[in-house]
């Protein structure tokens, strides 16, 4: 019996500790538990909100928007940003052995290969700027004609040429250290990421090779995306071009208007959608050449981390405006209201004006769904060629994003995203469709 009494205290003694070692473990549980807000699915009329953030990259805004290797019968190209940027690699910090300046364009393609790479801009690149600011090239030259396509040559000698069209129809002809053999290798590298691609001549300047517009051939984009809209904080913005919040009056303008007020300048809002800040010191000032302060517009923008998703430089508008345009998964994203826009127009010393959209993708997860074919190049250009358009004003075309913001005010706004064929016409970008430009 005292063995068993024995044995009875001490599988008391074992239940107790166990009983002690739990209540700890459920205490510490208790006090550190911390809900899994992320699984509740609950209809909101509030956007979150997103601060700002920085692209500490001069490679990514100012990035062409394709590369297309271009041989007789074999077109291929990409829009694959991490290509690109390894292309523009390649490039940097070249040393100029010769550099020539042509004014006849004809005469340069008569003797050239007709083997080459193209690298494609959207907007206008000052020479020097682009060559010195993003690929750190220096040129004697101080020349800042403006291109949109440079034409690498790295099959007529040892090292690669670089050629710049020029707006005047004419070419920069820029002799480098690079080696074509080792170029090359890495150009037959990339054509694995390539896809088929088609030239189209759409006026006298794209009447060869050289000149032509190139789209691929078949777009395989066949699916959309859906992100929640996320908002960023307009109050973020305007600690950076308005100054200390102390010094900044806010009030309320028209319907869905707030006006913020500084020494500095005067920031609308529209919507929360919308941003746009005037300088005061400036107002009085006559607006400068845009491409004289590319990169000061850059600048800006950067300082204030603005670049909130994968922005580029993309073009001058008609009020002198220079433009970043947002990309998605690497082709561009176009909204009728202007909020995949940053725009900047300089004045004298500062931005004169700055506005962009308030919303972001860059820290949402998209759902995604399947949508039709886009049509091909060819099916394009026949419609618009046999239409009521002057097909000699087409200038550029790709594909792109088409972006639409969600209105009911009963669900959190979401931002949809669908791949259209785009059409730079009579100077101004437009949305094809069933062959219309909207």
């Amino acid at each position: 019996m005292m063995v068993i009494g024995m044995y009875r205290g001490i599988l008391k003694g074992l239940l107790l500790t166990a009983l002690v070692i739990s209540s700890v473990i459920l205490t510490y549980k208790i006090w550190n538990f911390r809900p899994d807000f992320d699984r509740l699915e609950t209809p909101t009329t509030n956007n979150p909100t997103s601060r700002p953030t920085t692209n500490d990259s001069i490679k990514n805004v100012f990035l062409p928007f394709q590369v297309v290797s271009y041989s007789e019968d074999n077109i291929k190209g990409t829009t694959e940003k991490e290509i690109l940027l390894q292309y523009l690699q390649r490039l940097t910090s070249a040393r100029i052995t010769e550099v020539k300046d042509r004014q006849n364009m004809a005469t340069f393609f008569s003797r050239h290969p007709d083997k080459f790479i193209i690298l494609d801009y959207s907007g206008d690149m000052p020479t020097t700027t682009y060559l010195s600011q993003v690929l750190n090239i220096t040129l004697d030259s101080n020349t800042e004609k403006p291109f949109e396509r440079m034409i690498i040559d790295s099959y007529s000698g040892e090292t690669i040429t670089i050629n710049l069209l020029t707006n005047d129809k004419g070419v920069i002809t820029l002799k480098t250290n690079i080696n074509s053999k080792t170029f090359n290798l890495f150009v037959k590298s990339t054509q694995k990421e390539m896809t088929n691609y088609t030239g189209i001549i759409t006026n006298q300047k794209t009447t060869d090779e050289k000149t032509s517009i190139y789209v691929p051939t078949k777009p395989d984009h066949k699916e959309a995306f859906r992100y929640l809209a996320e908002t960023i904080n307009a109050e973020d913005f305007n600690n950076e071009v308005l100054g200390s919040k102390d010094s900044i009056i806010e009030r309320n303008g028209k319907k869905n208007e707030k006006i913020y007020n500084s020494n500095k300048g005067i920031v609308t809002t529209k919507d929360k959608s919308l941003y746009k800040y005037d300088n005061l010191s400036e107002v009085d000032r006559k607006k400068s050449k845009p491409l004289d302060n590319l990169m000061s517009s850059y600048d800006f923008v950067n300082n204030h981390n603005g670049f909130t998703d994968d922005y580029r430089y993309f073009t001058v508008l008609e009020d002198g405006a220079i433009s970043y345009q947002m990309f998605l998964k690497g082709i561009p994203v176009f909204d009728d209201n202007h909020l995949s826009e940053i725009n900047v127009i300089w004045g004298n010393k500062e931005a004169y004006e700055y506005r962009r959209g308030l919303f972001t993708t860059s820290v949402a997860v998209p759902t995604k769904h399947e949508v039709k074919t886009l049509p091909s190049s060819e099916a394009v250009r026949y419609h618009l060629a046999s239409s009521k358009y002057h097909f000699e004003s087409v200038t550029n075309m790709l594909v792109g994003y088409y972006m639409t913001k969600t209105k009911n005010p009963e669900i959190q706004s979401t931002l949809s995203f669908e791949p259209a064929w785009f059409v730079k016409y009579d100077g101004k970008w437009m949305r094809y469709e069933d062959g219309r430009l909207l």
